[in-house]
């Protein structure tokens, strides 16, 4: 047998020999585990490297104990056998060396096409469950597209019957369940790129058609919010400027009565040979102290706000005064209530008996002592007052009448801010105290020409008992400032009883007639104006 031939044979009878269980143990490793072995292989001493060498050429040692059987039955007996036999060993290893490298490689070969079976065969499954999935995305595009086309329909719809539409997202919880679906079992999105741009296309316009909805509608609301504001705006300018030019005509024309009625007692006064003035002309300068009042608070005050948390004990009394339960009194009758306490600061003038500024001490007093006396004869006490009055006047007591009086009205004057102030917080300006003093002059002029009269005449302001009995709202002598459609119905008749609140300005009355003769007759020349309740 040549050498060839031994080769072939010995490669013939290795590739038979994997199906028996001595050649399993004997195949060489694969690929994988030469190039990466694992760490006990690496910490392995020698002998086991030697052994391992050993296992993958078990035909190298079996023709070595061949050769050595050989050897040793058959010994050389001549030194020329002996190189032969040497080199035909020599060749022999040559070849087995050559044949078991060849040998490895072909393990590895089948090793590799082994390997390359399996991944054959992952790779068909993976092709299979590919197809399922492609499968399962052509069910997911069928169902797309209805979703596409029910979203159209509903859009079309919707445009048709209302001018806002809902949300898309809120319409069906289908689609959106087999979108979610899609998104956890699909690993190629990619093939359904085109379809999810579709639908979110589609969410994202008709979120934007809802958007540029509620933008119309509240461009609009706010649209006729500025216009609904722009007419209110309007009209509160409007009204305030109405108000202030109202305000103005008033004023106005309370100077040119005022300067009217100046004239009138000048022309009087010039023309008569007595004091005497009608019953008239003494209403209308008292009605005309009364306008100046409510000018006077309502230029002054107009913007305050009621606040009885700060009064002082002279305010509370004063207030009391005016009303016990002033507490109660509404806000919003707040400048009437101011302009009670300046109209019950004035009745110290119009309780005067004698003269205004009339000293409790010194040479004058005696006067005021023995008026207390005789005030109870009647027409006879009123002659010796006026009398005595214009003697006063002509003598040198003026003077000190003058300063008693001015001192007096001072004080008034200051007494009246502070209580104001203690109310709104607010200070009198240099000009509202000059004018506050120049309307405490005109009452005190007011009660000087009542004074010197034959008529007896009465300024009455009315108050609630500190009893607890309550003043009744009579007609004949009363004025309700803040009178509710006159308390009358349609036909005309009472309807609601009226209740007494708190005076602002006193009452005018006269006593007998005009020589003062007949004191049980009494008629009403200006009636009080007062504040009132419905009952």
């Amino acid at each position: 047998m040549t050498g060839g031939d031994k080769k072939g044979t010995d490669l013939s009878n290795r590739l038979k020999r994997p199906t028996k269980p001595s050649s399993r143990s004997s195949k060489a490793p694969s690929p994988s585990s030469i190039l990466a072995p694992p760490k006990a292989a690496i910490a392995a001493g020698k002998d086991k490297k030697e052994d391992l060498q050993r296992r993958k050429n078990p035909f190298n040692e079996m023709l070595r104990s061949r050769s050595n059987k050989d050897a040793s039955s058959s010994s050389p007996s001549t030194p020329e056998e002996r190189q032969n036999k040497q080199e035909l060993e020599q060749q022999h290893k040559r070849s087995t060396s050559k044949v078991s490298i060849e040998d490895i490689q072909d393990v590895r070969a089948a090793d590799r096409i082994a390997e390359l079976e399996r991944a054959l065969a992952v790779a068909r499954e993976e092709q299979n469950a590919m197809r399922e999935e492609l499968e399962k995305v052509r069910q997911h595009g069928v169902l797309t597209r209805e979703t596409i086309e029910d979203y159209r329909r509903q859009l079309s719809e919707t445009y048709s019957t209302s001018p806002r539409p809902h949300s898309p997202r809120t319409h069906s919880t289908r689609p959106n369940s087999t979108h979610m679906d899609y998104e956890q079992t699909s690993p190629r999105r990619s093939l359904t790129k085109t379809r999810e741009d579709l639908i979110e296309q589609n969410y994202s316009l008709r979120g934007k058609l809802a958007e540029l909805q509620e933008q119309l509608e509240s461009q609009e609301s706010s649209h006729y919010q500025s216009r609904s504001d722009t007419a209110s705006f309007r009209g509160d300018s409007e009204w305030n400027e109405l108000t202030a030019r109202l305000h103005n005509t008033e004023k106005e024309s309370q100077e040119r009565l005022h300067q009217l009625l100046s004239l009138k007692h000048s022309i009087s006064s010039l023309t008569r040979t007595t004091s005497q003035v009608t019953d008239a002309e003494l209403a209308e300068r008292l009605q005309q102290l009364s306008y100046l009042i409510r000018e006077w608070v309502i230029s002054n005050f107009r913007r305050t706000k009621l606040d009885f948390s700060n009064v002082s004990s002279d305010t509370a009394k004063a207030l009391e005064v005016i009303n016990p339960r002033y507490i109660n009194i509404d806000p919003t009758d707040r400048l009437a209530l101011y302009q009670a306490l300046i109209s019950s600061a004035l009745m110290r003038i119009f309780r005067e008996n004698f003269i205004i500024g009339l000293p409790d001490t010194g040479p004058l007093a005696p006067i005021r002592q023995l008026a207390a006396y005789i005030h109870n004869t009647g027409s006879d006490y009123r002659e010796w007052r006026r009398n005595t009055i214009r003697s006063l006047e002509r003598s040198e007591a003026r003077q000190q009448l003058q300063v008693e009086r001015d001192n007096l009205l001072h004080k008034m004057a200051g007494e009246i801010g502070h209580r104001l102030f203690t109310l709104t917080s607010i200070n009198l300006s240099p000009s509202a105290q000059t004018s506050l003093l120049g309307i405490l002059n005109t009452a005190a002029d007011l009660q000087h020409a009542l004074l010197v009269q034959k008529a007896q005449y009465q300024v009455h302001f009315f108050r609630n008992q500190d009893d607890g009995r309550d003043v009744y709202f009579d007609e004949e002598r009363m004025d309700a400032i803040n009178d509710f459609d006159n308390g009358l119905d349609e036909d005309g008749d009472v309807f609601t009883e009226r209740k007494f609140s708190f005076c602002v300005f006193p009452c005018l009355e006269k006593f007998g007639d005009e020589w003062g003769e007949k004191i049980d007759v009494r008629n009403v020349l200006l009636k009080a104006r007062v504040c009132s309740g419905a009952g």
